[in-house]
């Protein structure tokens, strides 16, 4: 799990950690940028050795089961 709400990703850019999803290999990490709330992004947590990285997600049709996975949810909440 993610310890902190705010990350910088590549693109230089804020983003605040608005949701988390634990999935079958990770955790997905829904990020909505802090100048700019029509920005939003997924990205995917993983282990890679002694760190916690975030990735992209690897096709669209992984996008789609993440933004599903949050609607979910987020129907049920």
């Amino acid at each position: 799990m993610i310890n902190n709400s705010i990350r910088e990703l590549e693109d230089n850019e804020t983003y605040a950690v608005v949701d988390t999803i634990p999935y079958d290999n990770g955790t997905y990490v829904y990020l909505a940028n802090i100048r700019d709330s029509e920005d939003f992004c997924v990205r995917k947590q993983l282990k890679k050795e002694s760190e916690t990285i975030l990735v992209g997600l690897d096709n669209r049709d992984e996008v789609d089961y993440a933004l599903q996975l949050l609607v979910q949810k987020n129907l049920a909440a």
